[in-house]
């Protein structure tokens, strides 16, 4: 088995090595690295309908435990900084089929918005899990249909990668989130041949749910130009992630361990001043 995977990765780098791919996968790095975050409406799309079907895919038998599990390390990890009372008004950007949250019951205030929300209140097992108390939304990160400083707490768990356009969904997070409020953000970050490899795989439109790609820099670029104050930060850290691909029974996993193009989930808490 480890060696078709091996024979397999081998092949897949001999084609990424293409000299016209690698040419195009390094220009975009540089527009990349340059800031121009942004990619055409139809990629976007692409994206989308790859995580609409994903989602479809497992509606019949996922349950919203890892939920509840990221919304006990938000309150574990932010106590300091804030806590959620039932005036604490919520806001979760990308909350996919039912969101962190689900599991904030202590505030009487929680908005979800998701471009595929339409999607997920289709599926009955979905809305079965959800808290009817939470109010949600169609809308992007880049248009939050909110009025300016609304929020005290802003979720968001690896939303970035899905855009249409980071730095405007960031600057939409600025507007709508109070003076000192707080951001829980979660985002996979990749090392320099990771991003290489990932750049190379968007070419093949091998990994189709992710148009973008971030180092830990590329994050920390975003943040500081949004006048946002980092405040804590931690991270997975790449050999965990290794080790849990490697051992993992999907392919792709495998795959992403054998390349070294592991992910490092990097968590900050940052307030807007």
């Amino acid at each position: 088995m480890y060696k078709f995977i091996f024979v397999k990765g081998i092949d897949v780098v001999k084609r990424l090595l293409d000299e016209t791919i690698v040419n195009a996968a390094w220009l975009k790095c540089y527009h990349l690295f340059k800031g121009n975050f942004m990619v055409n409406n139809i990629r976007w799309k692409i994206a989308q309908q790859y995580e609409k079907d994903w989602w479809e895919k497992r509606s019949y038998f996922i349950d919203f435990e890892f939920y509840k599990n990221f919304a006990e390390d938000l309150l574990e990890f932010g106590k300091e900084l804030l806590v959620i009372n039932q005036g604490t008004v919520v806001l979760e950007i990308g909350s996919g089929a039912g969101g962190i949250l689900t599991y904030l019951t202590d505030s009487n205030y929680r908005y979800a918005i998701d471009p595929l929300e339409s999607f997920y209140s289709s599926v009955p097992r979905f809305v079965s899990q959800r808290d009817k108390h939470v109010k949600y939304l169609s809308a992007k990160g880049e248009d939050l249909p909110f009025e300016d400083k609304k929020f005290d707490l802003i979720i968001m768990d690896n939303v970035l990668d899905h855009c249409d356009n980071p730095e405007k969904v960031m600057k939409e997070v600025k507007r709508v989130v109070k003076d000192k409020g707080i951001i829980f953000f979660k985002q996979n970050t990749y090392h320099t041949w990771g991003q290489l490899v990932r750049f190379l795989m968007e070419r093949f439109q091998i990994d189709k749910g992710h148009p973008f790609t971030f180092a830990k820099k590329d994050l920390l670029r975003i943040i500081h130009h949004n006048d946002l104050k980092l405040m804590k930060a931690k991270r997975s850290g790449y050999f965990f992630t290794w080790k849990k691909e490697l051992m993992s029974s999907g392919f792709n996993n495998k795959m992403k361990a054998i390349l070294f193009a592991t992910r490092d989930k990097i968590t900050y808490v940052l307030q807007k001043d």
